[in-house]
């Protein structure tokens, strides 16, 4: 026999399970997509192949710095945007720098063919 205090620890449990469940069950366009923060990512998965494991779409992004934890500070970020894997000084198209607490933006273009990032976080706008 279940008891009232038993009863209500389960009605609870299984509330909680619920709205666990309905949190997961959202679609995934309800959510900004998230990249960095440090890494390459490949722009073009049909070039980036075997060279990348994670892509990211063409679009306009809002640069962050990566955060820290208190009292220390991360060193500072950038980003790159690359016409080749190896993001080397010939092959950067464009170069930004994170400024801490303030969100700075950048654009990917279909053209890039990579992102190179350090210290910073990329968000979807839009």
């Amino acid at each position: 026999m279940i008891t009232g205090r038993r009863r209500h620890t389960l009605a609870v449990f299984a509330s909680c399970a619920l709205l666990t469940l309905a949190g997961l069950a959202l679609p995934a366009q309800a959510t900004a997509g998230s990249y960095g923060s440090n890494g390459m990512f490949g722009v073009d998965p049909e070039q980036g192949e075997g060279w990348v494991t994670a892509f990211i779409p063409p679009g306009r992004y809002r640069v962050d710095q990566a955060p820290s934890m208190f009292p220390y500070q991360s060193a500072p970020g950038f980003w790159l945007r690359c016409s080749n894997y190896l993001c080397d000084p010939g092959h950067i198209i464009a170069r930004g720098d994170a400024i801490r607490d303030v969100p700075t933006f950048m654009d990917v273009l279909p053209g890039d063919v990579a992102v190179r990032l350090a210290n910073v976080t990329l968000t979807t706008v839009g």
